[in-house]
């Protein structure tokens, strides 16, 4: 069995309810705000995002075999729970009510508590099986956890107990330890779960979209999709925005197709505000890739942004700015070389870029300021200690602090936990 460890706490609620209601009926150094508290319209060198970062708790890591909190106004780490040699995770955790929910490379979903970090329980994706290839990360929605296992397995687990409420395999043969097929994380939406399987590592067949009855798993329907999913589908206002090499904006009752974005490949598209933004590769391009924002209402491109190579990052829109990267290249596949920045969501006006800050994924965003895994090209001293989880102001782009422990060991991407909720890179929960 797994064994364990703990983590920092907590903020006075009272305090950061009158500064939120301070926040949503005044004016901050001059900057328009709405009766939320957003920034009305973002403008360089000034405030661009409202936010307290008092109410971020922690944020949720790892390093090699160990799960970890860290202070989000320090970077300070604690561990929490140490798993068997050579267990990897998955992604991202997911977070409720004072538990940690984490996929490991054993093909199994787990559950561990941060107050006294005892191991709670784990659930096998039917069966333990040491391999990375199509884990998903755990959602927990509703009391149940989703998640995919390697062999094409989505399973369905009670959160509090782990118990197996039910499984669904994404095989066309119905087979249970198939390993060609794949699929990606899980999406709840409603009363339905759906699950969006492709070729798999090896094999050639089909990518599919299935659609299962959340409380049972069982299959309601499956089309075959003409390209794979190439980043994680979002629903906004009933519409599932399906990235599969295309972005197809779909009718989930019917299935139809009502508006498409062409493209020779695109990624997550983050949705605020009226307004759509994704990053994609342009038709006719093969390396190139923009940023794009449509306006949803009438399906023009409002704007459009160079954002360097191939790489498909996962824009972040948080009140009117927008959060993503500019992939500068590397002389390797699949090496990323991210650089962040933002960008005014109406006007596609850059509001700060940092050159000097090398972004490993796409960034987490969390009341005012962003959280990832880089490089500070011009830190002091010996470069080791310069690679690192990073937390950053949103405001300013400017470097808050560095912790070099995670420099090593495939770190989660970052999940943090706040007073009012937990925020992840916009693919966190298929939102």
């Amino acid at each position: 069995m797994k064994r364990k460890y703990s983590c920092p706490r907590i903020v006075s609620v009272v305090l950061a309810f009158c500064i939120i209601f301070l926040i949503g009926c005044s004016k901050d150094d001059g900057v328009e705000l709405d009766e939320n508290g957003d920034v009305i319209d973002p403008k360089p060198d000034s405030q661009i995002v409202s936010g307290n970062p008092a109410l971020n708790q922690f944020l949720i890591t790892s390093k090699d075999e160990t799960l970890y909190t860290v202070d989000t106004q320090t970077g300070q780490e604690t561990a929490i729970y140490t798993f068997p040699d050579l267990t990897d995770f998955e992604l991202i955790a997911d977070y409720d009510n004072g538990t940690i929910f984490i996929t490991a490379d054993d093909n199994s979903m787990n559950a561990l508590s941060v107050s006294n970090k005892n191991f709670l329980w784990e659930r096998p994706m039917l069966e333990f099986d040491f391999s990375s290839n199509g884990l998903t990360p755990t959602t927990c929605i509703d009391g149940v956890c989703y998640a995919s296992g390697g062999t094409g397995v989505v399973v369905a687990a009670d959160q509090i107990t782990g118990d197996l409420k039910w499984y669904y395999t994404s095989d066309e043969d119905g087979e249970l330890d198939n390993v060609l097929a794949e699929n990606s994380t899980p999406i709840i939406h409603g009363d339905k779960v759906y699950v969006f399987s492709d070729e798999g590592f090896i094999s050639d067949l089909a990518p599919f979209m299935h659609v299962l009855d959340k409380q049972t798993g069982a299959l309601l329907q499956k089309v075959e999709l003409p390209f794979e999913v190439s980043g994680t589908p979002v629903f906004d206002n009933n519409v599932l925005y399906l990235p599969a090499k295309n972005l197809y904006a779909i009718n989930p009752d019917t299935l139809d197709i009502i508006w498409t974005l062409e493209a020779n490949g695109v990624g997550t598209p983050s949705i605020s505000n009226g307004k759509l933004v994704v990053n994609a590769i342009p038709v006719g391009q093969s390396i190139s890739s923009a940023l794009f924002c449509v306006d949803i209402a009438t399906k023009n491109i409002l704007w459009q942004k160079d954002t360097g190579t191939d790489t498909l990052w996962s824009p972040l829109i948080v009140q009117n700015v927008v959060f993503s990267n500019y992939d500068k290249g590397s002389s390797f596949a699949f090496a990323t070389s991210g650089r962040l920045f933002a960008l005014n969501l109406s006007s596609g006006e850059e509001l700060w870029y940092n050159e000097d800050i090398v972004i490993d994924h796409s960034p987490v965003y969390a009341n005012g300021h962003l959280f990832f895994r880089g490089h500070n090209l011009v830190g002091d001293g010996d470069t080791s200690e310069n690679v690192g989880l990073l937390g950053i102001d949103a405001n300013t782009g400017e470097l808050l602090w560095l912790n070099s422990f995670f420099r090593n060991g495939s770190p989660l991407i970052p999940l943090v936990v706040a007073e009012n909720g937990e925020f992840g890179p916009s693919y966190y929960r298929g939102n």
